[in-house]
């Protein structure tokens, strides 16, 4: 057997602190690290372990935000050498990858063949393995969903070792179960009998009536399963792009703005999986920036101006043909709400809509690199409301952290009305103040309806405000479902409740 065929395997001591903590901070430890090189090694490796009674944590690229890939002792397996790109399928428009893929690398390989995969999480660097395990989403999320309705296939491991190739379609839930065969052995895995806000969401596990077993396991977290080959719809690269920021006197006039923005276009739905995607006229990027925001990131973007209160960041589709029609439509929006176009910045090239990108995601990199410096963990919600409580909502949250005297940034996905509202405290008695606060805005999203985590999922430091969200019932419905696939509770234990 050849070096490459092997796996790697590091004890304490040899372990470099950087797989012990994630993006929000939060940091832990564990006796043995793991490199497997495929699916084979990967789940004899997991049998092993898992017999042995050891708690078994999986990693990408560690950049989340909640923990969840932050080992609590016991192994830690890193899907890093599991990073192949598979041939890209023009005719059925999908590329199967492994676990450890950059979606970076992705996107610059479906680029090459004038196709992009759908969800945008604002770190790049991110492995496909932690985008479909957290559902992830991103600025395009208003258009298309969440990676959820982009898997079309793949391959599991559950925590016994059992592997699992799975179709769109082969497995759909009937009578509250989801029957299949893995390895030989007969599953009939329970249903999580939940009711799920209607409001963008990746909180706890996902269960609609009828739904494909893909769907419940894509964003469990890696509780119920690793995904260790994954197939993805994608899509053809836009002819043009119209992507524009817009900067407001007042945050009254970039809300109104956004609330205009989300009924234009929006004439069709197109459906992926279980989840729906507006038309192809439609706005791909609806985003907020408040005042606090914009001077985060003022120093390194010169194009943002002095004294504004806010700013909106919205992206159109758009063709060769249609594209001059397109940017005179939206400046002529903007007109009427009394934005000077001097003022905006919209490109029309390449390089500088790549420039706006670049703004759209220095902000979150920033508020985390703040958060380091003061050794705290990051304290930024992730919630999601329904439209008609949205603006109510984000004026209430505002008034609590200012009435506190908590420094804060907000921005976020406002077309999908999913607010980051992220308190910057100076010292750790702001940042316990700070997650009181925390707990009531979560606890006032649940009471209107909506999520206490649209996009970055639970983790281990979010699991009270699961419970908030679901109550011991949820709750309750979701761990029949983990012990069945995992009796011993070994698989990425910690990671949504205990």
């Amino acid at each position: 057997m050849s070096t490459e065929d092997q796996i790697i395997h590091k004890i304490k001591g040899e372990i470099g602190e950087d797989h012990l903590h994630d993006a929000s901070n939060y940091r832990g430890e564990c006796d043995d690290l793991y490199y497997p090189p495929d699916t084979e090694s990967f789940a004899r490796l997991l049998s092993a372990l898992y017999a042995e009674g050891k708690k078994i944590t999986i990693a990408g690229a560690r950049t989340g935000l909640t923990g969840g890939c932050v080992p609590e002792g016991g192994a830690l397996i890193s899907t890093d050498r599991m990073n192949r790109i598979g041939p890209f399928d023009r005719e059925r428009e999908t590329v199967t990858c492994g676990p450890g893929v950059l979606l970076a690398d992705l996107q610059e390989h479906l680029r090459q063949h004038g196709y992009f995969f759908p969800a945008d999480p604002t770190e790049t660097l991110c492995t496909i393995g932690g985008v479909v395990a957290n559902n992830s989403s991103g600025a395009r999320s208003y258009k298309y969903g969440s990676a959820r309705g982009f898997v079309t296939a793949a391959e599991v491991v559950f925590a016994v070792g059992a592997r699992l190739r799975l179709q769109r379609g082969d497995v759909i839930e009937q009578g509250g179960y989801f029957s299949f065969e893995a390895d030989g052995k007969p599953f009939r895995l329970p249903a999580p009998m939940l009711k799920m806000p209607s409001t963008k969401n990746a909180a706890g596990y996902y269960f609609k009536p009828g739904c494909d077993l893909l769907d419940l396991l894509v964003g469990s977290e890696g509780t119920l399963c690793v995904f260790t080959e994954v197939t993805l719809k994608v899509l053809p690269l836009p002819e043009r792009l119209l992507s524009c920021v817009a900067f407001f006197e007042s945050v009254e006039g970039a809300l109104g703005f956004v609330s205009k923005s989300r009924r234009h276009g929006v004439t069709e739905t197109r459906s992926h999986g279980d989840t729906e995607t507006r038309s192809l006229e439609a706005v791909r990027a609806l985003e907020f920036f408040d005042g606090n925001s914009l001077g985060f990131l003022r120093d390194d973007f010169p194009k943002v101006p002095e004294g504004k209160a806010a700013a909106v960041w919205f992206e159109v589709e758009a063709t060769n043909e249609n594209f001059d029609e397109v940017v005179i439509e939206w400046a002529g929006r903007l007109e009427v709400v009394g934005v000077p176009l001097e003022e905006v910045w919209m490109p029309v090239d390449p390089a500088g809509v790549e420039e706006i990108r670049k703004f759209r995601h220095a902000v979150s990199w920033k508020v985390s690199e703040y958060i380091k410096q003061k050794g705290l963990r990051k304290l930024g919600t992730d919630t999601a409301v329904p439209i008609e409580a949205f603006d109510d909502y984000y004026r209430w949250a505002i008034a609590m952290v200012r009435e506190a005297g908590i420094k804060y940034v907000a921005y976020g996905h406002f077309g999908d009305c999913h607010l980051h509202l992220n308190m910057l405290p100076k010292d750790n008695t702001e940042y316990v103040t700070g997650k009181g606060i925390y707990l009531e805005l979560c606890r006032k999203a649940v009471e209107l309806g909506g999520t206490v985590s649209a996009e970055h999922g639970i983790g281990k430091l979010k699991k009270e405000y699961l419970k908030l969200m679901y109550g011991e019932e949820g709750i309750g419905e979701m761990r029949k479902v983990k012990r069945y696939l995992d009796p011993k509770n070994l698989l990425n234990t910690g990671n949504l409740f205990d």
